[in-house]
């Protein structure tokens, strides 16, 4: 693949996405969004979870989630 095709093809993703997402209604796309991270955690431990709540929220935050 050429990088020009790369290109058009980068881009017709990037379209493509942003015409979804506007179909959405909030709750649609509140749904989406919680069902992409709970995918992207699947590789996660819970050590991993732990430091990035932590790192992101603070730990008052890990301990209110995880009592």
């Amino acid at each position: 693949m050429t990088n020009t095709q790369t290109k058009q093809i980068e881009g017709l993703r990037q379209r493509y996405a942003e015409m979804i997402v506007e179909g959405m209604d909030m709750d649609n796309l509140i749904t989406f969004a919680v069902d992409s991270i709970v995918e992207n955690l699947k590789g996660y431990e819970i050590d991993d979870i732990k430091e990035e709540i932590i790192d992101i929220y603070g730990a008052e935050t890990w301990f209110y989630l995880n009592p």
